[in-house]
């Protein structure tokens, strides 16, 4: 009996010396646990649904446990209510577009009009300006001067004419001795006579030009000449008037413009719903679970796929004496016990846990009072690697200072 009280009490003794040397060189169950940490090995997960749309799912090209590469069809929405809006749109653009070219076309005639009667109504201005300046100046000498030969000219036609004509009525008395019959003779009479009196006309027409060039222009004279001139005046102005409703109507033109451009856009934005009526593998990866079936009717963000993708990530809790070896984009060697080597994870961020992480099975050395910190790290997806594998960190073996 005494023999056994004593190898208890030996075991007892070296039991307990043991652990106060483990503890006295940290090797405690709480060092420990601080010193190295464990997590389990994630797939990351996205929920795929349908941006900004809905409607019924007509056609599903994907199935569970499918391997699908960044681009790849998922499914297809119902689209034709979105392609009778499109060909509405689609109408009221070249509906529009012809208004803007009949608009220009106009607009261009009216310009050529406009620019042919402008230069009529500014010639017919400066004649009418001309002719009162003349008018109001009086005749030049040089004006005078040429009026007089004019005058004298036709006297001298005149008198050659009455020359003549006295002539052949001299000749009228002896006719039966002269060669020329009496028809040819009274014709050359009658022409003669014709002559005599255009050029007495003619005559009377230059003297009366050169009495008026002397007289100078009367106050009747003056005031027409006014009133034409101010009529090629309003001429002018009434052409101005209507470079104002050629103005009106290029306001009008810029509206039919505006209102394209805001049709436009309305097809561009209808497009756009119809494009995200199909859905598209957001990246590489394997789809997870379908979870509307063909036929069903979805609603706009409401997942449909829960994609896999290639990325792995595990996350690690650490207190705040830890937590300052841990930055994002920051190295973490990973073991695993598939994996003979290290493998670098990189950090994706760094946040306060949740309340509950900072729970302590014991108190000692004053654990429980610090708080604790979710690390994030991510790791390049390899054939070793699968989801559930157990991945032990090393604190002493991070060192991320900066």
């Amino acid at each position: 009996m005494k023999k056994e009280m004593i190898v208890v009490l030996a075991l007892v003794v070296s039991v307990g010396a043991g652990g106060w040397m483990l503890q006295a060189q940290g090797k405690d169950a709480v060092t420990l646990a601080g010193a190295s940490k464990s997590s389990i090995l994630t797939a990351e997960q996205v929920n795929i649904s349908f941006q900004g749309v809905g409607g019924k799912i007509v056609d599903v090209q994907v199935i569970e446990e499918q391997k699908v590469k960044t681009g790849d069809v998922l499914m297809i929405l119902d689209s034709t209510d979105l392609d009778l809006q499109l060909r509405k749109a689609q109408t009221d653009v070249e509906v529009t577009t012809l208004k803007i070219k009949q608009s220009q076309d106009s607009i261009d005639v009216a310009l050529s009009k406009l620019d042919n009667a402008v230069k009529q109504a500014r010639i017919g201005l400066a004649q009418a300006e001309t002719q009162q300046a003349q008018v109001e100046e009086g005749a030049r000498m040089e004006d005078i001067e040429r009026q007089r030969l004019a005058v004298a000219g036709a006297e001298e036609a005149y008198t050659h004419a009455v020359k003549l004509q006295n002539q052949l009525l001299n000749m009228e008395e002896t006719y039966d001795s002269n060669p020329y019959s009496y028809k040819d003779h009274r014709d050359a009479v009658e022409n003669t006579r014709s002559q005599v009196a255009a050029l007495a006309n003619a005559k009377e027409q230059q003297q009366a030009a050169l009495d008026k060039m002397l007289n100078g222009a009367t106050d009747k004279e003056r005031k027409q000449a006014g009133i034409q001139t101010e009529r090629a005046q309003a001429t002018v102005e009434q052409q101005q008037l209507v470079q104002g409703d050629i103005d009106n109507q290029r306001i009008g033109l810029d509206a039919l413009n505006k209102q394209l451009e805001q049709q436009q856009i309305a097809i561009q934005s209808l497009q756009i719903q119809k494009d995200r009526l199909t859905l598209r593998a957001p990246s590489v990866g394997k789809v997870v679970k379908l979870l509307p079936k063909l036929g069903e009717n979805v609603g706009s963000g409401a997942p449909v796929i829960v994609l896999e993708t290639g990325k792995m990530y595990y996350d690690l809790y650490v207190d705040e004496t830890q937590v300052s070896k841990f930055k994002p984009e920051g190295i973490v060697p990973t073991h695993f016990a598939a994996q003979q080597d290290k493998i670098d994870g990189v950090i994706r961020f760094v946040t306060a846990a949740p309340q509950f992480a900072a729970l302590r099975m014991s108190r000692e050395k004053g654990t429980s009072d610090l708080n604790t910190f979710q690390v994030r790290v991510y790791i390049d997806k390899s054939d070793n690697l699968l989801p559930g594998m157990t991945a032990d960190v090393h604190i002493n073996e991070v060192d991320n200072k900066r």
